[in-house]
């Protein structure tokens, strides 16, 4: 059963670094290959010298077939501990470096530069477990034999006891749900294969050396070939091995397919919109939201006109507002023409809630009786093109207004939060409009596709918007549920001067 778990291992880490070739990728195939090396080591070893329950047999080499040909395969008892000696002593360092990778803790990061060094307890290992040096060094010294076994263990057990709490905080501080949901089942991967892993590390490659010496100090009273479980427990852990090795091989490769297919979601907008330009769009998108404020006003000026004694202070009010939107709509296009001027974005250093406000400025020019729900919480320092960000954001204020007042009318509900998360900085929009169904979904970033009255809706906000947040090197998800609402989060790297 264990071949077979070894087996799926390898073909799942084969498809990431095939489909996702980046330094996880790299690092989860490291790890799976230490794993492998090391039990197939165990195994063979095993296989040789006998002396295990049926339970575990089954566990290891689930026919008795297979066992009888890894007994006789003309591999050396050095051999076999030295390679259980180079997965034992790369798991752990590669594990550690894996959770370091994963992990968004600014001081973690900050010092992924300094990893290389945590290899050099691995190099020492490997050169002290190295056959003929271990038998120079060990020969006649069991105190420093029992003291070496006694190290190694309590350095094996800091790095994978760091490595697994690294993860587990970094799950923890994860709030948006769909990195959370992906990061879960990563997590149980990484500790399905820590707990095989965890089954026979205890044990000390020099015991292999010294099967059949009188040197070796049988520390723990307990071997490779000895139960240390009963049937039910070795029934436990292969069900359960079996169980996350699936969930968790599953999940990294599904996260890897979702991946895959952003990138070739990405691809083929771009193709739709090939005959588009995106200044052009950009200009021309924002100058249709400045002439629809315009004419929410000038109805409210028609249909009081029509009155039989129109009330001159309204009139004199709508007037005044309209002639606002009209400077503002100038100011604007000034604006835009700068910004867009050769399609480039200038980027530069501003408080995240300056383009937030500009965005709510704009929001309420549109809409002046609807008092959004605002909550700032973070004030950090995000690397943007205040102009094209700040009609991102009022882009998503406006299709949130729109689905929640079409679901509640005087009811619907529209929230704007800043806030921190890990390494980014998060604007989320929220409303309780009707939601999106899946099919929905899958196209609601697609150029010209819209569920609005294509009369005064081109199906171009979310594309722009997506495109935007693209060129700040961040991230547009949406999370909805029909019937109860829809979450916009858009995630910025934090700027740092220091980086």
């Amino acid at each position: 059963m264990l071949i077979i778990i070894m087996i799926l291992m390898a073909i799942v880490c084969l498809y990431v670094i095939c489909v996702k070739k980046d330094s996880i990728s790299f690092l989860l195939l490291g790890l799976c290959l230490s794993f492998i090396i090391m039990f197939i080591g165990i195994i063979i070893y095993i296989a040789k010298s006998g002396g295990f329950s049926q339970s575990q047999r089954f566990f290891l080499f689930l026919i008795p077939s297979i066992q009888v040909k890894l007994q006789y395969l003309p591999i050396s008892l050095d051999r076999l501990g030295y390679m259980v000696a180079i997965g034992r002593f790369t798991f752990p360092i590669i594990l550690l470096s894996t959770a370091m990778h994963y992990s968004m803790v600014p001081a973690i990061r900050k010092r992924l530069q300094y990893m290389k060094w945590l290899i050099l307890p691995t190099v020492f290992w490997l050169i002290y477990y190295y056959p003929k040096v271990f038998r120079e060094v060990v020969r006649g010294r069991y105190f420093l034999q029992a003291f070496m076994i006694k190290l190694a263990f309590v350095w094996i057990s800091l790095c994978i006891v760091s490595a697994i709490t690294i993860l587990l905080i970094e799950y923890r501080s994860i709030t948006i749900p769909f990195c959370k949901r992906h990061f879960r089942w990563v997590i149980l991967s990484y500790l399905s294969i820590t707990l095989l892993y965890s089954l026979y590390c205890i044990q000390d490659p020099a015991q292999i050396y010294q099967t059949y010496g009188v040197d070796y100090m049988w520390i723990r009273g307990i071997s490779y070939t000895t139960s240390a479980m009963s049937t039910f427990g070795w029934i436990g852990l292969t069900c359960c091995g079996i169980f996350f090795i699936l969930l968790g091989s599953f999940s990294i490769a599904h996260y890897t397919q979702v991946k895959r297919l952003d990138e070739k979601n990405e691809v083929l907008l771009q193709h739709k919109f090939d005959t588009s330009n995106m200044g052009a769009t950009v200009f021309v998108h924002s100058m249709k939201n400045q002439l629809l404020a315009n004419r929410v006003v000038n109805k409210k000026i028609i249909e009081l006109l029509e009155e039989p004694e129109p009330d001159l202070e309204k009139l004199k009010g709508y007037t005044r507002q309209l002639s606002e939107l009209n400077e503002g709509m100038l100011r604007h296009m000034e604006e835009l023409y700068k910004s867009i001027k050769n399609n480039a974005m200038y980027l530069m250093p501003v408080s995240i809630t300056q383009p937030v406000q500009l965005a709510l400025i704009k929001f309420h020019e549109k809409y002046p009786e609807y008092e959004v729900q605002v909550s700032l919480k973070t004030k950090e320092t995000v690397l943007a093109d205040e102009t094209h960000l700040s009609e991102a954001i009022y882009n998503l204020l406006t299709n949130g207004y729109e689905a929640a007042v079409e679901a509640h009318e005087d009811q619907g509900k529209v929230e704007l939060i800043t806030y921190s998360e890990r390494l980014y900085t998060v604007i989320e929009v929220r409303d309780n409009g009707k939601g999106l169904s899946k099919e929905k979904l899958g196209k609601i970033f697609d150029p010209f596709f819209t569920s609005k009255n294509t009369n005064y809706n081109w199906g171009m906000g979310l594309y722009y918007v997506k495109k935007i947040i693209k060129g700040h090197l961040g991230s547009l998800r949406v999370e909805s549920i029909e019937n109860e609402g829809t979450h916009m989060f858009i995630l910025l790297p934090k700027f740092s001067e220091n980086t």
